[in-house]
C-alpha cells in the first residue's frame, strides 16, 4: 500500500478519513474547556485558594506580538555633540563634570605625549566590575586612546583566569596549577597586588600568555617577595629568557622586568621551585599610553575601600606610576537598595580617601554604572530604581572629594536606556540586562573616549593651545569609525542638534 499518494487519492475533506482527524480536534477542545470550566467552578464558588483564577485565562488569550527593533537615540543632552559651527566648544558637559579641573595634569601629560611621541608614557589604571573583567568597554577605550597617542602596549593582565570569561584584548591568558584568591566578597585585606588578585603555585604551576594582536616589547611580571620564596622562569616561544628569584629578606611586592625577543607569539611563566606567589604581568612595547582594565568579577567599591592592602597598594601604585586612575563600580551594589541607602556613599569616601593617601597626586575619576533593568511583566523591561540613586551619589561625592565624573548612565540615555538597548538590532545589552554586548561596549566607549577628549580640547583652549573644530570632527569620526569596524559594523552618518539648536558636527 502506497502511503503517499500523488494523486490525491482519499483526499476529498467530506470523505470518512478525512473527517476523522477533526472529530479528534473537537473532541479535545471541549475536554480542555470542560476541564478550565471545572477549575474556574471550583475557584469561584468552592474554595478560592485551589482552582484556576479567570486572570490566568484571561492572560493566557492575550496576545503580544514582539515589538520591533528599535533605533537607539539617546536622549537629553547626553548625546549633544559639544562642537558649534565655528569651531568653538559649547560649556563644559554635564556628562564628563570636572569643574575643579582636576583632571588637568592627567590632559597635561597627554599634551606632553602629544607633542613628543617618544616622550614616554601616559598610564591609566581602570578598577571596574564584571564588564572590566572581560575588557568590554576598557578594551574599546584603550584602542581608541592608543590609535591617537600611541600604544604603549597591552598593560596589566592577571597569571591566570580567576573566572573562565576572563579576557584582556589582544592576550589570551591561560594558567594550570595556581591557587587563586581575589578580594571580592572577603571585606578584608589579603595579600593582592595591583588587580586586587593573588595566584600561589609550587614547583609546576604555569601560565601561557599568547599575543594575538600585536608585538610587545617586554614585560613586566609583578610577585611577592618573602624569605621563603622560590623560583619561576619566563620564556618566549618555549625558549627560556630568565629565571626569577621570589626569595628575599624583606616582604612586599617586587617586580621583574624581561625583554622580549622580536616577533614573540607565546610568553610562558613556570614555577621551577619551592613556592611562589604572583599577582600579574605588564606587557609593555613603546612610548604612548597603556590602559590597563583591573576588573574583578562581583566586586565593588568595598574592593578598594577594604580588602586592598595599605602598603601592598602603595608599593604596586608606585610601580605602575599611573596619569590617572579610574573607579567604575555600582552595577553589584545596585541589588542591594539598604545598602545603597545607608553606607555606599560612605563606602566611596573610603574608597578615594585609600587612593589619595597612597597616590597622592594622581588625578581620580569616578565612572558610574551602566543602566541596569529589571523585569516587571512578561515583556516589560525598567531601570532598577538604585541605579539613578548610585549615579546622583557617585556625582555628590565626586564633588565633594575633587573627583571627575563620567555619567555613564546619562550618556547612554538614562532611565529606560536597558529596555531600548534589549530590543536593538543588534542588541546592546545581553539577556540579564546588565552586561553589554560587543557592540554595547563599544558604544559606551564611543561616549566616554569623546567626553574625554572634549575635555582635553577644552583644556588647550584654557592654555591658548589652537585646534579647528574639522580636526576634532575628524578624530571624531575616526575614532567611531574604527571602533565600530572592530566589531564588524558600518558606521551611518547622522546629525543632531546641540543645546544650543544649532547644526552638529556628524558624530
Amino acid at each position: 500500500m502506497a502511503i503517499f499518494n500523488p494523486q490525491g487519492e482519499g483526499t476529498n475533506p467530506t470523505s470518512p478519513t478525512a473527517t476523522q482527524p477533526r472529530r479528534a480536534l473537537l473532541k479535545t477542545l471541549q475536554a480542555i474547556i470542560v476541564f478550565a470550566s471545572a477549575l474556574l467552578a471550583w475557584h469561584e464558588w468552592a474554595n478560592p485558594s485551589q482552582g484556576m483564577d479567570a486572570s490566568i485565562l484571561i492572560e493566557a488569550f492575550r496576545i503580544r506580538l514582539p515589538k520591533p527593533p528599535v533605533a537607539i537615540q539617546p536622549k537629553g543632552h547626553s548625546m549633544a555633540p559639544t562642537i558649534s559651527i565655528g569651531g568653538q566648544l559649547t560649556a563644559d558637559s554635564k556628562i564628563l563634570s570636572d569643574p575643579g579641573h582636576e583632571l588637568d595634569p592627567f590632559f597635561a601629560a597627554l599634551w606632553e605625549l602629544e607633542q613628543s611621541p617618544r616622550s614616554g608614557t601616559v598610564t591609566i589604571l581602570h578598577y571596574g566590575d564584571s564588564p572590566t573583567t572581560a575588557d568590554l568597554i576598557t578594551g574599546d577605550v584603550r584602542a581608541s586612546l592608543q590609535d591617537r597617542f600611541g600604544d604603549a602596549g597591552r598593560g596589566y593582565t592577571l597569571i591566570a583566569k580567576p573566572w573562565p570569561w576572563y579576557g584582556h584584548r589582544g592576550v589570551e591568558v591561560s594558567g594550570h596549577g595556581w591557587r587563586i584568591k581575589t578580594g571580592v566578597g572577603l571585606m578584608r585585606e589579603g595579600v593582592y597586588g595591583l588587580g586586587g588578585a593573588s595566584f600561589e603555585g609550587d614547583a609546576g604551576a604555569n601560565s601561557t600568555f599568547k599575543l594575538t594582536e600585536s608585538q610587545q616589547a617586554s614585560l613586566t611580571v609583578e610577585f611577592y617577595a618573602t624569605p621563603e620564596g622560590g623560583s619561576f622562569t619566563v620564556s618566549a616561544d618555549g625558549a627560556e629568557l630568565q629565571t626569577i628569584s621570589t626569595n628575599e629578606g624583606q616582604a612586599g611586592i617586587k617586580s621583574a622586568s624581561v625583554n622580549l625577543p622580536p616577533g614573540t607569539k607565546s610568553v610562558g611563566l613556570r614555577v621551577t621551585s619551592g613556592a611562589v606567589r604572583l599577582f600579574g604581568v605588564d606587557f609593555r612595547r613603546g612610548p604612548g599610553v597603556v590602559y590597563s582594565s583591573l576588573g574583578l568579577n562581583g566586586a565593588t567599591t568595598s574592593v578598594l575601600a577594604r580588602t586592598m592592602p595599605p602598603e601592598l597598594w602603595r608599593q604596586a601604585l608606585s610601580d605602575a606610576r599611573p596619569q590617572l586612575i579610574i573607579v567604575n563600580y555600582g552595577s553589584n551594589e545596585s541589588s542591594f537598595g539598604a545598602f545603597v541607602h545607608k553606607m555606599y556613599a560612605d563606602e566611596l569616601r573610603l574608597a578615594i580617601h585609600r587612593i589619595r593617601t597612597l597616590s597622592p597626586g594622581t588625578p581620580i575619576l569616578i565612572m558610574s554604572p551602566m543602566d541596569r533593568g529589571e523585569r516587571t511583566g512578561l515583556d516589560e523591561i525598567q531601570t532598577m530604581a538604585t541605579i539613578p540613586e548610585i549615579v546622583a551619589i557617585q556625582r555628590k561625592v565626586a564633588a565633594e572629594t575633587h573627583c571627575a565624573f563620567f555619567d555613564t548612565y546619562d550618556a547612554m540615555g538614562g532611565e529606560g536606556t536597558i529596555a531600548r538597548w534589549y530590543a536593538a538590532n543588534p542588541r546592546l545589552v545581553t539577556a540579564d540586562l546588565l552586561h553589554p554586548t560587543p557592540q554595547g561596549a563599544a558604544t559606551v566607549a564611543g561616549f566616554f573616549v569623546d567626553e574625554l577628549s572634549l575635555g582635553y580640547d577644552r583644556w588647550k583652549m584654557r592654555h591658548g593651545i589652537q585646534f579647528s573644530a574639522a580636526a576634532i570632527a575628524g578624530q571624531k569620526l575616526a575614532r567611531f569609525s574604527a571602533a565600530h569596524a572592530r566589531h564588524g559594523r558600518i558606521p551611518r552618518a547622522r546629525q543632531r542638534p546641540t543645546h544650543e539648536g544649532q547644526p552638529a558636527v556628524t558624530r
